[in-house]
Order: C-alpha cells, then sequence, then structure tokens
C-alpha cells in the first residue's frame, strides 16, 4: 500500500492511494467507527494496530476519493519525531571522497542529523539559501520507523519499519564543511543540511510488504535531464536492518522517525566541475520501486541574512 500527505502546505491530510486515486484516511476511519481525528501518517502509525486497520479500511472505505492529480502532495510524514542522516554509507561514495575517507568505510554507522523542519513536499520548489554556494544533492531511500524501537536485533529490525520513501538530502556544503573557519575541526553538518526546503521526500510511503528486500533498489538522481548518480542500496555499506538495529542500541525510535540510508557516488561536491544546483535547476530523485520525486530550485528573496551581515562587518572592518 500507499500512503500520502495531501493539500495545502501545513494543512495536510492523510490519504491511501489506490491507483491515481486518493481514499481520504480520517473519513475512512470514520466509518469503520475508530476514533482517530484528523490523523497524521505519524499519528496513524502510533496504533499498534496500523497496518490491520488499513485492511479493514479499505474493504469498508466509501468510495468517495481525491484525484491524485488534482492535489498538492506534501511530505508524507510532515514532521517526524528525529530525522537521522548515515553519513558515507555507500562504497561508491567512500571510493569519490577518498581525500577524506582514505577510501575506507566507517567500521560503525555515522550518524548525521536533519531539522525536522527541513521537510517538503516531493515536488515542491526549494528555496535556494543567500547563504551558500555550494548547493549538493544526494538521492537516498528513505527508511519511516512503524513502532516504538529499543535495543532490536538485526535479524529481528525490518519488521520495525512501516516502509520506505524517496528523499533528496540536500546540502550547503561550505556551511556544513565550515569552510569559513580555519580549523576543520568545526564543521557544522547539522545546521548545513537543515535549510527550509532540505529534506523533499515522497511521493509516498510505500509499505514495507511491498519492498521485502531494500537492499536491491536503483538510486538515480538528475539534474536539468543529465544524470548524476546511478547506484543502488546494494551499495549500502550498512543495510537498512543494521542500521535499524544501531541506531535503536543507542536511541528509542518512535512512529514515523526518519532514517536517510546513504547516496551513490556522483554528488556535486567531488565531480570534477563541481556542478553545484543554482536557481532554475530542477532534481529527479528516484528510487526504484518507490518512486521519484522532482524539485525546482528557485530564488530565496533574503536580503538580510546572517552571512552577509557577518561577510559585510569583515568588510568594514
Amino acid at each position: 500500500m500507499k500512503l500520502v500527505s495531501y493539500g495545502p502546505v501545513e494543512t495536510e491530510r492523510a490519504g491511501i492511494l489506490i491507483d491515481d486515486e486518493i481514499v481520504d484516511l480520517a473519513r475512512a476511519l470514520e466509518a469503520c467507527r475508530v476514533d482517530l481525528v484528523c490523523p497524521t501518517i505519524r499519528t496513524f502509525l502510533e496504533r499498534p494496530d496500523w497496518f490491520d486497520l488499513l485492511q479493514e479500511v479499505l474493504e469498508h472505505e466509501s468510495g468517495d476519493r481525491v484525484e491524485l492529480g488534482g492535489v498538492r502532495l506534501g511530505a508524507p510524514i510532515p514532521r517526524p519525531g528525529n530525522v537521522f542522516v548515515v553519513g558515507a554509507n555507500t562504497f561508491s561514495h567512500v571510493r569519490e571522497a577518498a581525500e577524506h575517507t582514505r577510501g575506507l568505510p566507517p567500521q560503525q554507522p555515522m550518524i548525521l542529523a536533519k531539522a525536522t523542519s527541513s521537510l517538503t513536499g516531493p515536488f515542491d520548489p526549494i528555496m535556494f539559501p543567500a547563504a551558500t554556494r555550494k548547493l549538493d544533492y544526494e538521492v537516498e531511500l528513505g527508511v519511516v520507523i512503524g513502532g516504538v524501537t529499543r535495543r532490536i536485533g538485526e535479524e529481528d529490525a525490518l519488521e520495525a519499519v512501516a516502509g520506505y520513501l524517496v528523499v533528496n538530502d540536500l546540502s550547503a556544503r561550505d556551511v556544513q564543511l565550515a569552510e569559513a573557519e580555519d580549523n576543520t575541526f568545526y564543521r557544522t553538518h547539522y545546521l548545513g543540511k537543515s535549510f527550509d526546503g532540505f529534506c523533499p521526500t515522497g511521493p509516498w510511503l510505500v509499505t514495507r510488504d511491498e519492498i521485502p528486500d531494500p537492499g536491491t533498489l536503483s538510486l538515480r538522481t538528475w539534474v536539468n535531464d543529465d544524470l548524476r548518480q546511478d547506484g543502488s542500496t546494494a551499495d549500502l555499506c550498512f543495510g537498512v536492518a543494521g542500521l535499524v538495529s544501531y541506531l535503536s542500541s543507542v536511541v528509542t525510535l518512535l512512529p514515523g522517525d526518519l532514517i536517510l540510508t546513504g547516496s551513490p557516488a556522483g554528488v556535486a561536491a567531488f565531480r570534477e566541475d563541481e556542478a553545484y544546483l543554482f536557481p532554475g535547476d530542477l532534481i529527479r530523485c528516484e528510487v526504484g520501486s518507490v518512486g521519484c520525486i522532482e524539485n525546482r530550485i528557485t530564488n530565496e528573496d533574503v536580503n538580510d541574512y546572517p552571512s552577509a551581515v557577518n561577510e559585510n562587518r569583515q568588510t568594514s572592518g
């Protein structure tokens, strides 16, 4: 099954996608006499019986549906509790970044994070921040947690997964790597990955039962029809089950938590031409069997931005 968030920004409703039509989840639950007012996908996943309830909903839904093509899709999980980012988690990406990694993958997953406010819809425009000149893309398989999970073994870890979605893990590389600092220790990974719009996700949440093996999915990125990334989740240093198990050994994972599993080679930062993104660029990210998302980079109309203020102070000083 595919679950979607649809409607205007900040007022999205949860729905079930059937062919090219959306069944409104709240109305369907009401028809089944289930008391869950205006649910989001995240709050729906908090029910231990959410998957069985979906089956019941589909059996009793009224047929009052919305055409997919007539509505805006939002991020399937608009405000997850956590957005975990796994860095340097494909062998091809580790190799292309050899000047930093020496070509050696980490011995344990490298865990970064993004602000939940960075999430945006699968086809929404993304504003180009005034603070960067090195905006980069990374297609990734997103994993959504389906229940409270703590210290789960790798052999059982996929049972904690609700489903999968496509993510573009955008980064302002100059901010992320704190290029203004002389000391490379002072990196700001979190801020560099957390600008508004830097985490487009979707186009829907594909439930786990439809993807029995998340380790065989293609990963591709196009920028203005130029294929930039062409890899696979088979290239992951740490697979989905290993990541869920590892994270749960430290953090109690909650329903709706999102894990970005890693991106293949081809990012702008390690291309010879350093082909970063700029306003007007169209980025399409695709994960096989899950779907694709497509976002246009637009100008941000900001005249007074902290980095610009700092530059002016340094110049005038």
